[in-house]
């Protein structure tokens, strides 16, 4: 078919994708595919999402296995079993809407299902028959404590597991905790605790506190970084002085980010007179039995401990380090950092503290 390719995809994996499925659409076709960089198609109808992935009268889905959240389990199987499978890679599965075929056609059908690159989606929609523990564990991913590491390294051996980007896919479809041994994502502990049974635990990595603002900090003013997948306070950080940013109502929910993930339902709006209900909420979570937290200079023990409680194989793989900053070509912002860095400590107090109890806690 006639396209009009005003773009290329960033991703070479995206870019397959793409590549892969332009040749079997149709002008009539409505395709539903994630937010980014996509050229044009001569279809119907081109249409976007980020995190939770309404259908409707899509009849061509990308659908994004990292967000396998996002969408309600039925829709997803009745996808599975009646749509027509395009094109799979690491990133995507990609289907046709279409009608039931006579047997050789569904045999092939399966044929193409069958491949590794499908196999993600087996696995969420057989979560269940692929269990191997009694109770579930809730990994709550800080972002900029080694929360990606760890996922990788346990994550990665577990077949029946479950990450969310976000909260808003996990309130919207809320997940059977008897349906995964592991659920994880960028959720904080007390939405988590909404679905799960009084014998299931959290988890969750702690990082020294500015060591994960500088962290966080240098990561928004990265060249590189494309700024649309900012939140709104990575945003600000990176086009506004850190000073100024620093004065910005929501600056604190940011600098504090281990205790809102930690104590925050995310039920009513943040201002300091919550800041202490929040901060011993997540104190309780620390020192509850059963749990398990860390510090980041105790990872390592800490992913052993659960892939023992996932029933996984030990590994002596190293794990990885990620998003390490170059002190030289960002020489201005760590000195920018460091000029108001008084201030900042004086904004993590209570953050400092909750981290200190699960260093103590380690050091036993």
């Amino acid at each position: 078919m006639a396209m009009n390719a005003t773009s290329s995809c960033s991703d070479p994996a995206w870019q397959e994708a793409w590549d892969a499925v332009v040749p079997t659409l149709s002008k009539k076709d409505r395709i539903l595919l994630p937010v980014g960089q996509w050229p044009r198609a001569d279809v119907a109808e081109m249409r976007t999402y980020r995190y939770v992935i309404e259908v409707g009268d899509a009849t061509v889905l990308f659908l994004y296995k990292g967000r396998l959240s996002g969408i309600p389990r039925g829709v997803l199987k009745r996808i599975h079993d009646t749509w027509r499978p395009i094109f799979a890679n690491a990133v995507f599965v990609c289907f046709r809407r279409s009608m039931w075929r006579p047997g050789f056609l569904n045999w092939k059908r399966e044929k193409e299902r069958s491949s590794a690159h499908y196999g993600p989606v087996r696995e969420f929609l057989d979560s269940r028959k692929l269990r191997r523990c009694r109770t579930t564990t809730f990994f709550v991913h800080i972002p900029k404590t080694a929360g990606t590491t760890v996922w990788e390294a346990v994550g990665n051996h577990v077949a029946a597991k479950l990450y969310c980007e976000n909260h808003e896919p996990f309130e919207r479809h809320p997940p059977q905790s008897a349906d995964f041994d592991l659920i994880g994502g960028h959720v904080s502990l007390p939405i988590m605790a909404r679905v799960a049974a009084p014998q299931d635990r959290f988890a969750a990595v702690l990082r020294d506190p500015v060591d994960r603002f500088r962290s966080a900090f240098l990561h928004c003013r990265r060249a590189h970084e494309d700024p649309k997948t900012f939140t709104k306070a990575m945003r600000l950080m990176r086009e506004r002085p850190l000073a100024e940013f620093l004065r910005d109502p929501g600056a604190p929910m940011e600098i504090c980010q281990q205790t809102i993930m930690l104590g925050f339902a995310f039920d009513r709006v943040y201002v300091p007179e919550v800041e202490q209900e929040i901060f011993d909420r997540a104190c309780a979570a620390v020192e509850q039995e059963g749990n398990l937290f860390a510090t980041t200079r105790g990872v390592a023990r800490f992913v052993q401990t659960l892939r023992a409680k996932l029933h996984v194989v030990t590994s002596k793989e190293t794990l990885g380090i990620r998003n390490a900053c170059n002190p030289t070509e960002q020489a201005r912002d760590i000195e920018e950092f460091e000029d108001s860095l008084p201030q900042i400590r004086t904004m993590i107090a209570m953050e400092q503290e909750l981290y200190d109890r699960v260093a103590r806690r380690e050091a036993r």
